[in-house]
């Protein structure tokens, strides 16, 4: 059985992703238990003759409230009785790291009998669903609207997850992060706190910065993973800055697929192998090509990643399927639309920490030089 990766000893304490204090979740009275009130968090105790029935029913949506350095923030009110897993989103701004996210998110969802043998997966937080379904889902999958960037703010949960696995026999509590890529443009780590405890990281990368009027770029944009890594780095307290396991995506690959001089995306991007687990035997392959493939278009930095000592897997995906008319449109086009294998990186990411079996990986044509 493969643990589920952690840069810090065992412990009993729960690490708070937020502000990064150790908290006992026993402690109810360091930990209320709120509900939100249009007044403030509204502390919630149970009467001395209150009912089981009626308090659970009291209690149902209601968080904890950690008091952090002085700024208070809620968690879901499960968080600390399962084993978190933290995973962090990295890159630079406008990489689709959002789309990306909600089409993954709401792939997974729709696609559990895929992995029903192996994971059984609910919302962590129901009012957290709710925005994410009505803010990103709908919007971006239903009504095909471009979605606006990540807000600046307090760095907080954008999609949580209770996760059972047979394969560690254990239930955890997924917690993703998804900040805006200014804040590793700025290596203002202070709005980064997740990545210091993350458990998995998913890098992503803007496919179609690699061309520009038709041809391949000379100087390929940094993608700005340099943060991400050098916190994980500094940050492990086993002091081996050995880095959890990643997946890198290369978003927006529809504008790589069908191109005359390299057909590398176009048969990757067209593979119908999201259907089974056993699709993913092929992420090996697909790695070595994909790192073959950003080598050969001045894409180096991308590959930064790899050098963590870490496992590694490398993907092409397109959130939406198609590419926006014009630079400043507010909806993709109809036609064409659907996001493309966005589920794939994840599971591979599932596999890697332990969640999922690890997957018996067909060999490449070439020996690889990573994973």
């Amino acid at each position: 059985m493969t643990a589920p990766f952690t840069g810090y000893p065992a412990r009993d304490l729960t690490i708070c992703p937020y502000c990064l204090n150790q908290l006992d979740w026993s402690d109810y009275g360091e930990l209320p238990l709120v509900k939100e009130t249009p007044e403030g968090p509204d502390v919630l105790t149970r009467g001395p003759d209150e009912p089981e029935t009626r308090w659970r029913h009291r209690t149902l949506g209601a968080m904890r409230q950690c008091r952090g350095n002085g700024e208070p923030h809620l968690l879901p009110a499960d968080y600390g009785d399962l084993e978190p897993l933290v995973i962090g989103l990295a890159g630079d701004t406008a990489t689709g790291k959002t789309h990306l996210l909600t089409a993954m998110i709401a792939q997974l969802e729709r696609r559990r009998s895929l992995i029903a043998r192996e994971l059984r997966i609910e919302p962590l937080d129901g009012r957290l669903r709710q925005r994410f379904y009505d803010e990103r889902v709908r919007p971006f999958l239903e009504r095909h609207e471009v979605l606006g960037g990540t807000r600046p703010g307090q760095p907080e949960f954008a999609y949580a997850l209770r996760v059972a696995s047979r394969q560690t026999g254990r239930t955890h509590a997924v917690g993703f992060f998804d900040v805006p890529g200014e804040h590793y443009r700025r290596y203002s780590y202070e709005d980064t706190p997740f990545m210091s405890v993350a458990d998995a990281v998913i890098y992503v990368a803007d496919g179609s910065a690699l061309r520009s009027g038709g041809g391949w770029n000379s100087w390929v944009p940094d993608p700005g993973f340099t943060h991400a890594i050098t916190q994980l780095r500094q940050t492990r307290a086993d002091g081996a800055g050995r880095l959890p396991p990643a997946v890198i995506v290369v978003t927006k690959s529809d504008v790589l697929d069908g191109l005359d001089d390299d057909d590398t995306v176009t048969r990757w991007l067209g593979r119908k192998d999201e259907s089974d687990l056993d699709d993913l035997r092929s992420m090996l392959r697909e790695s070595v090509d994909a790192g073959a493939f950003l080598r050969r278009h001045g894409a180096e930095l991308w590959l930064d990643p790899l050098e963590s000592g870490s496992q590694v897997t490398i993907h092409f995906a397109s959130a939406s399927g198609v590419s926006k008319p014009v630079q400043d449109a507010t909806v993709f086009p109809d036609e064409g639309f659907g996001p493309k294998r966005v589920l794939r990186p994840l599971l591979s990411l599932f596999s890697m920490t332990g969640l999922l079996p690890r997957i018996d990986m067909d060999e490449p044509d070439e020996p690889p030089q990573f994973y």
